[in-house]
């Protein structure tokens, strides 16, 4: 019985969008959520048949692309670059149906203005309401009529002057075992996304309005200095705290030289090999152990000389063993 296991990313990501350290929206309907890297490249060629001998990559650009099944105004709202505004405002009551009562009828709004009705045999007439009333002819009868009135709103200008949003995108997706289920979250963080500014709002029969959200990650300042510049962090978050799984240990210093009643801190670096970085250990983490205590005693990660005399001190990490010699003078 096959025993290997595979992870899986499933379904899109849930997405959060921060502008100047303040939420401007979360989606948890995305239809599709991707991330295209690109670069481009020089070639060097020469030789017989002019082979490709070199090739420069450069140039890398990173865009995201969410496409979100939910309506909402904030999606439109960073993409125009624009607030959104809440208030009284006027709007229009479009086809509503009224019956006549020997040319009287109630509308379901106060007007603001003029009300035009389409009669049944598809002429049009504009009427003068009072109130929520209008009287057209003396018969009974149902007509249609479209007026403005005034009622709370929220609203989005698209001007055009106005530039899109750039805040911090982030992109949380489920990680799958297929042997173990689900065993975490892959968190993609870019800390300075531009919107494009261009969207679509397509009213259709067969389906949902989709708004979707795109555009180009820029370039900043990385968390660390050894980051460079950055356009995304990519984490893999596990759903239970676990143990760093490392290769081999370093605890440092390696000779450790100390007088009497003088204390020094050791440092231990995870090395886990291939592609993968080298960690920081926790002494915490760490079982150390001085092999004499009357030359040298070890607490918290901290050895403290006694009296003079050579030890060493045994670190171990999860099965793995490093020492270090302590002379005290």
């Amino acid at each position: 019985m096959a025993t290997n296991s595979k992870d899986f990313l499933v379904s899109t990501a849930d997405v959060a969008f921060i502008v100047d350290g303040m939420l401007a929206f979360t989606g948890t309907t995305s239809l599709n959520t991707s991330i295209a890297v690109s670069m481009e490249d020089q070639e060097v060629t020469g030789g017989k048949g002019n082979k490709t001998l070199y090739k420069y990559k450069y140039g890398r650009k990173l865009a995201p692309s969410i496409e979100m099944a939910e309506w909402n105004l904030a999606y439109i709202a960073a993409n125009v670059g624009s607030s959104i505004f809440e208030g009284l405002k006027d709007v229009f009551a479009v086809a509503e149906c009224v019956a006549l009562t020997k040319g009287v009828g109630t509308l379901a709004k106060v007007p603001v203005g003029n009300v035009f009705v389409e009669k049944a045999d598809g002429s049009t007439l504009e009427v003068v309401p009072e109130g929520s009333t209008i009287t057209v002819g003396e018969a009974d009868d149902t007509v249609r009529v479209t007026y403005p009135y005034s009622t709370v709103v929220k609203r989005v200008t698209v001007d055009a002057e106005t530039a899109p949003m750039v805040g911090e995108l982030i992109l949380t997706a489920d990680k799958h075992n297929n042997l173990k289920g689900k065993v975490g979250e892959v968190q993609i963080d870019i800390p300075s996304f531009q919107l494009s500014g261009t969207f679509d709002i397509a009213l259709e029969a067969g389906g949902t309005t989709t708004t979707k959200l795109d555009g180009d990650a820029l370039a900043v300042e990385g968390a660390a200095c050894s980051d460079g510049s950055v356009y995304a962090y990519i984490t893999e978050i596990p759903s239970a705290a676990s143990a760093v799984s490392v290769s081999d240990i370093a605890a440092t210093p390696a000779v450790m030289e100390l007088a009497a009643g003088k204390a020094r801190k050791i440092s231990v670096v995870g090395i886990k090999g291939g592609l993968y970085s080298n960690v920081g250990i926790d002494t915490a983490d760490c079982t150390i152990v001085s092999e004499d205590t009357a030359v040298a005693t070890v607490a918290d990660g901290i050895v403290t000389g006694v009296a003079a005399g050579t030890t060493y001190v045994n670190v171990e990490y999860d099965g793995v063993k490093d020492v270090i010699k302590v002379i005290v003078a």
